[in-house]
């Protein structure tokens, strides 16, 4: 499997991060605006240590191929998922497509489940999004079901796959 080291993003690494979410493949599932000054502003909390999120970049030698957050599932945003309160979830990316399909992804999830807190790991990509399905699965994920959960924020989402892994 690739090594990968897992970094804390910086301020000058956003524009990395918007080139990541300009990628069509990572633009067809994220639906992130991906100019500059919109990362900017999203990730401005985490960066400052205002939110619970951690933002990792992941480096494989000296060069940014893809993106990883981690972070305790709130009330709000466990709530159209049905998931419990609490428990982990992460959200992960391969920036490139000339980076896809080298096992990236498993390494990424593999990476980043090593710095989670121990328990329960909730992942919800959607149900089409099959490398992503995928990658949790060779990660030890079981699909706990399919479903349309209903996101105020991602009206476009199809139905959902929600996987766990119980560390």
């Amino acid at each position: 499997m690739t090594d990968l080291q897992l970094r804390p993003v910086t301020q000058a690494q956003l524009v990395l991060v918007s080139e990541f979410f300009a990628a069509p493949h990572v633009a067809r599932w994220w639906h992130e605006d991906p100019a500059l000054e919109a990362i900017e502003a999203r990730y401005a909390p985490l960066l400052a240590g205002q939110d619970g999120t951690v933002l990792l970049l992941a480096w494989e030698a000296d060069r940014a191929v893809g993106l990883v957050q981690w972070y305790l599932w709130s009330e709000q945003d466990a709530a159209p998922y049905g998931l419990p309160v609490g428990t982990v979830g992460i959200d992960y990316l391969i920036g490139h497509p000339r980076d896809c399909e080298r096992g990236l992804g498993t390494a990424l999830v593999a990476a980043v489940l090593e710095q989670v807190p121990s328990g329960a790991v909730w992942v919800t990509p959607e149900a089409a999004n099959g490398p992503s399905c995928r990658v949790l699965e060779k990660n030890g994920f079981e699909l706990m079901a399919v479903k349309q959960c209903h996101v105020p924020d991602e009206p476009w989402a199809g139905p959902t796959a929600l996987y766990r892994l119980e560390r």
